[in-house]
């Protein structure tokens, strides 16, 4: 499984000084509402340190104390048929967050087990798990990151359609689709989300120049507040209805910023994104709700909640108690 703070870090770093100008020439008028608030969570096959199977209902009960609407989690696609598969930690997390009142987003993901299955296989393995909780989970995001395993190389920002490889780039496209297409078979109203990290906005203008069917565009966002705002203003031009902040911290977490900084960084971008943000973006998801010190490096110090070395909680983070009170008022 690729690392999921760590696949982009080189792009994104190779391609700080390079502007956006040539893609902002249409500047959308900047009139948004925030109404959907989340915050980002891992499931145990991924982190049972942090996350583990039997925390499910604190974790949830956690983020609901936070003050948001949504949980963002990966949900791994099953390897084997319904009656074969272990539905425990799954069933676990839509009650929980039912019981909460928090809403989910599920990252279908593709387990390294299953890699290389056909996509029409791949297609009803999706409808199968959505088929289980149609209903109850309302966006499905389309695996995580994908523009990171299609661009050509740190040497490029990802605003073009020529900064990605068109041999990677074909079966990526094709993978999207079958899961796109598994989620509609079996949920009729679930919105369908595609994220992309950094300037990346020439992987979603490929996936709309082919007519990808999905409904909501994702940005992953580490960085400065005047490069955030302009790439919002080039996807939303694209026709999907809405946008979402999938992912929003300061570069490293508290690994290489203080408690105050990190804090201060999601308050300036909610503030600007009130201020300056286009039209469609409606939504803003923190990551992460833990700490994971079982990861390396920054992974580690992303979360709104220390997290000791024996999995237990430590204290809230100032970005914690920034986070809800922005929610709340």
């Amino acid at each position: 499984m690729i690392h999921r703070r760590t696949i982009l870090k080189l792009s994104a770093a190779a391609a700080a000084a390079v502007p956006l100008a040539a893609l902002t020439s249409q500047t959308a008028s900047a009139a948004t509402t925030l109404t959907a608030w989340g915050v980002c969570g891992h499931p145990p096959s991924i982190d049972d340190t942090s996350y583990p199977a039997d925390g499910v209902w604190d974790q949830l009960a956690l983020a609901a104390s936070l003050g948001v609407s949504y949980y963002r989690v990966d949900f791994m696609i099953p390897t084997t048929d319904s009656a074969s598969t272990d539905w425990s930690w799954y069933d676990a997390v839509v009650s929980a967050a039912g019981a909460h009142g928090v809403q989910l987003m599920a990252i279908l993901t593709v387990p390294d087990a299953i890699a290389g299955a056909d996509n029409g296989w791949i297609r009803s393995q999706v409808s199968m798990l959505v088929t289980r909780y149609a209903g109850q989970i309302p966006l499905y995001q389309i695996q995580n990151e994908m523009d990171g395993v299609a661009i050509n190389g740190p040497g490029v920002d990802g605003s073009s359609i020529n900064d990605y490889n068109p041999d990677v780039y074909g079966p990526v496209r094709d993978r999207m689709w079958a899961i796109c297409d598994g989620v509609r078979a079996s949920d009729s109203q679930a919105g369908r989300v595609v994220n992309i990290t950094w300037k990346h906005t020439g992987f979603l203008q490929l996936l709309n120049n082919d007519g990808l069917p999905y409904e909501v565009n994702g940005l992953d966002w580490y960085w400065g507040m005047d490069d955030l705002i302009a790439v919002l203003e080039v996807i939303n031009r694209f026709q999907q209805r809405e946008i979402l902040l999938t992912e929003l911290n300061i570069t490293g977490g508290t690994q290489s910023s203080s408690e105050a900084e990190q804090a201060d960084y999601l308050a300036n971008a909610v503030q600007t994104l009130r201020a300056s943000a286009p039209d469609k973006v409606h939504g803003v998801y923190v990551y992460e709700l833990l700490d994971q010190p079982a990861w390396d490096d920054s992974q580690a110090h992303y979360g709104l909640v220390n997290v000791n070395p024996d999995a237990s909680w430590g204290d809230h983070k100032q970005a914690f108690d920034t986070f809800h009170q922005i929610i709340t008022g």
